[in-house]
Order: structure tokens, then C-alpha cells, then sequence
């Protein structure tokens, strides 16, 4: 069918002949452009000129943006489950196994979830180039992408940066992966003005097609060649563990060095508690996505985990209870200790850490400079987060440390005294806590035998740079480490059903109750099938060291075939203190056992292979079949219609779910059709979404076209910058904010934008240049394209009038003028990135003047764009 057709948009001939003037165009250019749809016809006798049908557009425009990001988050699930999928897998440095995600996390950002994430605004360019337009260019496709772009980097940015708290600063960890996603941001709209003004203005061809759809492998390959540290002097990484979160490995190890020589020998956990900084479990883009788009619409709430940032306190666990922490020296110090007639009295250094079991806490307090006179000095203790209580309240159980206040006399010739805190021992698991003592009341005596008194006179004593000394003090009262007593375990399969018991053991403490929750997760052994599945809690009372965990095992009658699949423990709910075993599989995050089951009887191999194959695709489909069913209720329902679990707070749905469940209903019923992610690995669901992205952007795009031509003001140009753009980066918006909010660095929501930006030119752009280019290269002679483009004299370079060669055409014009503002813009918003980087600290929060400071620079940069991009369009410049 060929598609509708309504009436020329009124004001389209003022706009193409102010745009004829400012490049040139003679009397052979288009001077009328007419509304082309798929699918929406126009409404109305006269085409819609009138003012009602402006509104129904605009309406069901906004309507389907709320369907488009409703399918999206059905494609960004699908994307989460692809990009999870896990393999076993073997480290030949420490001779172990462990369990590994088969996507890089930077290649899944730069493909899959940037393609979900961008995936309207690059369908809407390929449809409306290939099926509307029928490989003839249009405004509304490349302007979107450009428009989106824009708003991702000013918008999303701008409210990221204010969306942190006051004081807080978030900061890109990955640079070198940043680095290479925001040059290529710059570059492919530099890229993208080349073609179109240098190499061959207003043409693509297809070598530039091509080329440019190679950028986008080319920017994966790079991204994830600076992941590794390719680009940088860090070494790729193997396991990632929290100790070498923030430093190289040649920094580690320096820092090892220097502990051991300062402190002799200690464990590795030792070591850890020293310098450990603490990794966050970070949520992919595609969760943050998921939530946004579902807290919008009144959908099935997902759980996003809440962290709190820890302070990093350094500690010591082994027989060296008392820790020094030396700082650098403040200027000043050195002029006082260079008067000879004044002594400096001070602590030996800043901080001290002690553990709770300790018992005496010994502090040196120094005396430089003149040491001819008797001298003296006041301290006290001082609370912090640790309380000191009188002697009778700590024996009975309250307080920290015994309060400690005097006087210390230094005789002449005496250089360092000593000042005795006594330390109470608890037996409750506590945060490391600190208290400070302060020096006070410098003093010093006369020397009864100096025979000089203008000299005695001239003497005195000052406190140094180190008057307050801060003292932490680290909880001995672990609740122990978490691990299973075999990482992998084997288990025949009986002729019936009947259930393994598997160990969890904790070592290095047993101090108090520890609670942690276990859950079972499919591999090659299919949940309900092959065995049960199983969650629940793992309890350790008091003082008790191992646990049991039981999973009941289904008898398949099994041919010389074995199957495996995971008992996992994580998340510590009880047992302050308490962390799994980074050393076995799963980390520090969670503790992963690997059960196989065996078969007891014997068969040829390739029965084997053969029956193992067959069966594991059948248990597939059947839990398959299972979540559709939930995907219907889930649709039907507020919220999802999801029961909370015994102990959880119901969240009641409020009226601004239920109006936005009724509104979206017809949405979620259709998309309810989607297959679930448990088929194919995802990937059916991957394509059915993708398919039904592309359905409901032919009707946007035929409904953007529509409500431009029903209003005289609105362009194409306009309504893609505008309305289309917006409609189609709100979810981001949101899933950008809760990332920054919930991660600690700033990755998740400012290094996706650059890197899906790129994306959407390389991908959005270079995918129908390509097609189109392509088509009219090998196209024989069409009369359309010799009654659009014969006599244009901005094509005179592909040959003599009525001889030209056929090309695929794209009118620099509007878009060249946007792209070239856009991409000054942007080269500015990063500048001011940077900026903050090198003087705040970080990329996003920071102190509030700098926070809305650099929202208010980002916004102006988009209201800019958008300005000087409509009075381009509409010819005023």
C-alpha cells in the first residue's frame, strides 16, 4: 500500500524559500514539502489544517511515547538477561574456578544497552527513511537523533549534577573508557558535518554509509580495549576485588610493601582492613531503566538496592594492636622549631588506631626546638563517635574509654613523654569508632640556674601542628566470614527424589547471629526439572561455626549426562561485621557453590548429548510458558498486582499509579504478548520487543508528521528537537537520576550518555545511510528522483542537468546548521565537565553553588540549542 498523503503544510513555503535564499537554491529545489504517512491517515475533510485535529495528534502522540517506553522496558529486560548470563570459568593464577558474566560490562553499555536505550529514535530514522519516505531523506529521523543527543548530554546531565546531596561528589571511575565514548560523541557529529558539507555536500555515498556504520564496532572495539587498560598503565583486570577498586596494581603493591615493612607480618585480611576500599554491586543501565519506566506508569515495581557509603576507616587486626597514621607536615612547624629560645610541643602523630581489646592505649607527645627549660602541657580527652564513661559505668558495660585529663612536665633535656588511655572492651559487634585528645596550655618555667635572664624571658612554648590527635578505635567482635564448605560438589541422582545437604561454615569470628539469605539458580540443570527450587535463609546463632542448607534433587533418569546449576548465598541481613569469602567464588559480594549432578547409569555419549540437548530446551519453554502468565497479571494489575513477602511494608498504589495504569492498560495488554525472557536466552524476547519498538514508531513518526502539518508553526525540525526528542528520553531521564543518586561513581549516568550518543550516530545515522546509499547506487533511472533533484543546482556536481547520476540525498541545510550548534554546545557541557573534575572533584554534586552553578550552564546550553535551531528552520538566520 502506498502511503497517505495530506494536504502541503501550510508555511512550509515560507520556510523552503527563506532556506533557497540562504543556500543558493534556484528555482529547481522543492519549494513545498507534503505530509507523508504509513499507517495514520489524516483526519478531517481538509487534511487536518483545522485546530481540533492538532490536538488529537498531539495527544496520541504523547500516548504512544508512553507505549514506547513501556515496549523499551520489556527490551531493556531482555537486555538485562542476555547481558547476565553467566559461565564457569578457570583462573590459571590461582588455580581456581569461578563464576564470570560473558559480556565485557563496557561492550554491553556501547551495544546492547545502548541500542535499548536509544532504540525509538534510531528505529524512527530507519523506518522513516526506508518505508515512509521509501529511501528518499527526511527531517524528523535525523533531527530526533540530534535533538535527543542534546537533551541527553544538557538535560540528563544537568539534573544529575543537582540531583546528588549537598556536599556529596560523584566522580567517573572508568576515564579511560570516558575518554574514548566522549571524543567519539564530538567526532561522529563532526563526522556527519563532513559528509555533508566537505566530502560530498548534501550526498551520502555508500563507501560514507558504510563507513560510518563501522565506527560503531570501531568505538566497541576501542572502549573495551580501554577497559582493560590498553590505554592506560593499568593492567587488565582479572577478578575484580575491592582492595584494587580505585588504585593499579604497582600502586598495591608499593602500598603492600610499605605496611609489611612498618608492621611485620600479616594476613591478607589484615592487609584488606588496612587499606580496603569498599566496591559497590552496581546496577546495569538496564535495571535503572526498567524502574524508571515502571514507576512512571504505574507498572510491576522492581527492587533497586540502597547503599550507604562507607568511611573507609584503616584498621589493624593483627598482633600489632596499635596503628600510627602519619599525615603530612602543615607549614609553619618549620619556623617555630627554628627559634632557638621556643619549644614546640605536639603529639608524634596525627592519628592512632587501637583495637577494642587492647586495653592500654599508649600516645607519645614530643618536644622539639629548645630543650634547656623545664616545660609543661595540659590534655584531655575529648568524644566523637566514641563516649567515654567514668570507670564504675565501663565495668559495667557502657562506654568506650576511661575519660583522662593532666598535666605533662618535661624537664630540660627531656624530649617525649607518654600519656596512658585505658580502652574498654565490649562484647557487642560496633562500627570502628574515634575519639580525639587535645593538648592545651603550653608552658615553660624559667631555669633556675641560667644567669641570663633576658634570655629566660624570650623563651617560650607553643603547641605544634599536631595539637589534637584523633584516636580510632577498631571492634575485635567479628561475626566471622562466610563460605561454603565446598565450592563445587557432586551428587548422584537416585532412582527417587531426595534431597543434599550442603555446609556453610564461618571462620575468623563467630561473635553473634548472623543471618544471610540462599537462593538456587538454574545453569545447564532447569529449575523444576532437574531440581527443586529453593530459597530461604542460612542461620548461624551465637557461637555456632556451620549450617546446613538442603536442596531437594528430581530424579530425570539420566543417561550418562550430567547437569549443574548454583546455590548462592547473599546478602547479610544480621551480623554486623560479617562478609563472604572474596577468595572463592562469587567474591565479596556473594557466595556461589556449584552443584553438578551426576547420572549412575551408563549410555553411549551420543544419546547423551542428544537427550541433554531435547531436554534442557523443554524445561525451558514450560517455565516460560509459566512467567507469560505472570506477565498478564503483572499487565492487568496496579503495580503489577505483586504480593510482598512476609516481613515486607505493602506499598499502597497511589492515585497516580492507578491513573497512569488506566491509561496504559491497552499498552501493557499488548505487549503482555512479548515472549518472556526464559526462551532463547532472552534473545526472542530481544527481537519480539525490538519488532513491536518498530511498530509503535511508524505511528509516531507518521503522528509527528501529521501534527506538523495540522499546525503552521511546527516543522518537522521543530517537532523532532522538541516533542519527539523529549518524549522519547523522559524514562532515561529518571533511570539517569536514580543511577547517580545510587551509585558512587558517575559512570552509570554521565558516561552512558556520551557513549549513546555516539551510538545513535554511528548506529542510527549510519544504518539507513548504508540501506539508502546502497538502493540508489545499483537503483536504474527513476523519474521521481529526476523531477526532485535533476535541476538542483546544490547537486551540480554530480553531473550535467538531465544526466546527473542517482544518489542518495540529504540536504545539509537545517541539519548541518543544528548539528554545527549542537556540537559546539557539547564541546562545551564536556569543558565544564572537566572543569569540575579537576576543581570540585567530580563530574556530578559537589557544594551547592557548584551543583546548580553547572545545571544552570548545561540548561542554557540546550535552550540555546533549541533557539537558534527554530529560527533557523523557520529562516530568521
Amino acid at each position: 500500500d502506498a502511503p497517505h498523503s495530506a494536504r502541503t503544510r501550510p508555511g512550509a513555503g515560507f520556510a523552503a524559500r527563506a532556506m533557497d535564499r540562504l543556500l543558493g537554491a534556484g528555482p529547481g529545489a522543492d519549494a513545498e514539502t507534503t505530509c507523508r504517512t504509513l499507517v495514520v491517515p489524516a483526519l478531517g475533510d481538509d487534511g487536518g489544517s483545522s485546530g481540533w485535529p492538532a490536538l488529537v495528534y498531539f495527544v496520541a502522540l504523547g500516548w504512544c511515547f508512553l507505549g514506547v517506553a513501556i515496549v523499551a522496558d520489556i527490551f531493556m529486560g531482555a537486555i538485562e538477561k542476555i547481558t547476565s548470563q553467566k559461565v564457569r570459568r578457570f583462573n590459571a593464577h590461582t588455580k581456581r574456578w569461578y563464576t564470570a558474566t560473558v559480556w565485557n560490562p563496557t561492550v554491553a553499555n556501547l551495544t546492547l544497552m545502548a541500542l535499548g536505550s536509544s532504540a525509538p529514535e534510531i528505529m524512527l530514522n530507519v523506518i522513516e527513511t526506508c518505508l515512509i519516505n521509501e529511501m528518499y531523506s527526511g527531517d524528523l529521523g535525523p533531527s530526533t537523533i540530534v535533538g535527543s543527543a542534546a537533551f541527553n548530554l544538557f538535560m540528563i546531565i544537568a539534573v544529575c549534577v543537582s540531583a546528588i546531596p549537598d556536599g556529596e561528589i560523584r566522580w567517573i571511575k572508568e576515564v579511560p573508557v570516558y575518554i574514548i565514548t566522549a571524543s567519539c560523541s564530538i567526532f561522529a557529529y563532526v563526522w556527519l558535518l563532513v559528509v555533508l558539507l566537505v566530502i560530498s555536500p548534501h550526498v551520502v555515498e555508500p563507501w560514507e554509509g558504510f563507513l560510518t556504520f563501522l565506527f560503531f564496532p570501531a568505538l566497541v572495539v576501542l572502549a573495551f580495549l580501554a577497559d582493560k587498560g590498553y590505554f592506560s598503565e593499568r593492567a587488565e583486570r582479572a577478578r575484580p576485588r575491592p582492595v584494587t577498586a580505585d588504585m593499579s596494581k604497582e600502586e598495591l603493591a608499593e602500598l603492600q610493601a610499605k605496611i609489611r615493612r612498618e608492621f611485620g607480618s600479616i594476613s591478607d585480611e589484615q592487609m584488606e582492613k588496612i587499606i580496603a576500599v569498599q566496591c559497590a554491586d552496581h546496577s546495569s543501565r538496564a535495571h535503572y531503566r526498567v524502574w524508571a519506566t515502571r514507576w512512571i506508569m504505574g507498572g510491576k515495581r522492581v527492587r533497586l538496592q540502597r547503599r550507604t557509603r562507607s568511611s573507609g576507616v584503616w584498621s589493624l587486626l593483627a598482633s600489632k594492636k596499635i596503628l600510627p597514621v602519619e599525615k603530612k607536615s602543615e607549614p609553619g612547624a618549620r619556623e617555630a622549631e627554628e627559634d632557638e629560645n621556643v619549644c614546640v610541643l605536639q603529639f608524634s602523630a596525627e592519628k592512632h588506631a587501637v583495637l577494642e581489646n587492647a586495653g592500654i592505649k599508649v600516645i607519645k607527645v614530643e618536644r622539639s626546638g629548645d630543650l634547656s627549660s623545664t616545660a609543661t602541657v595540659k590534655f584531655r580527652t575529648r568524644d566523637g563517635t566514641a563516649k567515654a564513661q567514668g570507670r564504675q559505668a565501663a565495668d559495667e558495660g557502657e562506654g568506650d574509654y576511661i575519660h583522662a585529663e593532666g598535666c605533662i612536665t618535661f624537664e630540660p633535656g627531656t624530649a617525649e613523654k607518654t600519656i596512658q588511655i585505658q580502652i574498654w572492651d565490649d562484647y557487642t559487634y560496633e562500627e570502628d569508632e574515634e575519639f580525639f585528645v587535645d593538648l592545651y596550655d603550653p608552658v615553660v618555667i624559667a631555669g633556675t640556674d641560667t644567669p641570663d635572664i633576658e634570655t629566660d624571658r624570650r623563651k617560650r612554648a607553643v603547641l605544634g601542628k599536631i595539637s589534637s590527635t584523633t584516636i580510632v578505635i577498631i571492634d575485635d567482635d567479628m561475626a566471622g566470614t562466610i563460605a561454603w564448605e565446598h565450592e563445587e560438589y557432586k551428587c548422584t541422582e537416585q532412582p527417587e527424589d531426595h534431597y543434599e545437604h550442603f555446609t556453610v561454615s564461618r571462620k575468623n569470628g563467630c561473635r553473634n547471629r548472623l543471618v544471610c539469605k540462599y537462593t538456587t539458580e538454574s545453569d545447564t540443570a532447569i529449575a523444576g526439572k532437574d531440581f527443586e527450587p529453593t530459597s530461604g535463609t542460612v542461620v548461624f546463632e551465637d557461637g555456632v561455626v556451620t549450617a546446613t542448607v538442603s536442596v531437594k534433587i528430581l530424579a530425570r533418569g539420566r543417561y550418562h549426562a550430567s547437569e549443574c546449576f548454583r546455590v548462592v548465598l547473599t546478602d547479610i541481613e544480621e551480623g554486623q561485621g560479617a562478609k563472604f569469602d572474596e577468595t572463592t567464588d562469587g567474591g565479596s559480594d556473594s557466595c556461589i557453590m556449584t552443584v553438578q549432578i551426576v547420572s549412575c547409569q551408563k549410555e553411549m555419549e551420543r544419546i547423551d548429548m542428544l537427550m541433554k540437548n531435547l531436554r534442557s530446551t523443554w524445561d525451558k519453554a514450560k517455565i516460560g510458558h509459566a512467567n507469560w502468565k505472570d506477565q498478564f497479571t503483572a499487565a492487568l494489575f496496579v503495580n503489577g498486582g505483586e504480593d510482598h513477602g512476609e516481613g515486607e511494608e505493602e506499598e499502597a498504589p497511589t492515585v497516580k499509579d492507578k491513573v497512569m495504569h488506566v491509561v496504559t492498560l491497552p499498552w501493557k495488554v499488548l505487549f503482555a504478548f512479548c515472549p518472556p525472557t526464559d526462551y532463547c536466552g532472552g534473545w526472542l524476547c530481544f527481537c519480539c520487543s525490538l519488532f513491536m519498538i518498530g511498530l509503535v514508531t511508524v505511528i509516531i513518526g507518521d503522528l509527528a508528521n501529521l501534527l506538523g502539518c495540522a499546525l503552521p508553526f511546527m516543522e518537522n525540525e521543530i517537532t523532532a528537537i522538541t516533542f519527539v526528542a523529549l518524549g522519547t528520553s523522559l524514562p532515561d531521564t529518571f533511570a539517569s537520576r536514580t543511577a547517580a543518586e545510587q551509585d558512587p561513581y558517575a559512570d552509570a549516568s554521565v558516561g552512558n550518555v556520551t557513549g549513546s550518543n555516539s551510538v545513535n550516530v554511528f548506529l542510527g545515522l549510519g544504518l539507513p545511510w548504508m540501506i539508502a546509499s546502497t538502493f540508489w547506487w545499483y537503483r536504474g533511472k527513476d523519474e521521481e528522483w529526476d523531477g526532485r533533484y535533476q535541476n538542483d543546482p546544490d547537486l551540480s556536481w554530480l553531473g550535467e542537468v538531465g544526466s546527473r547520476r542517482q544518489a542518495y540525498v540529504l540536504k545539509a541545510g537545517n541539519l548541518a546548521f543544528s548539528v554545527t550548534v549542537f556540537t559546539l554546545c557539547a564541546a562545551m557541557a564536556l569543558t565544564v565537565l572537566a572543569i569540575r573534575r579537576r576543581y570540585v572533584g567530580g563530574e556530578l554534586g559537589g557544594p551547592r553553588c557548584a551543583k546548580w552553578l553547572t545545571s544552570g550552564i548545561l540548561a542554557t546550553l540546550w535552550f540555546m540549542y533549541i533557539f537558534m535551531s527554530i529560527l533557523k528552520v523557520k529562516g530568521a538566520i
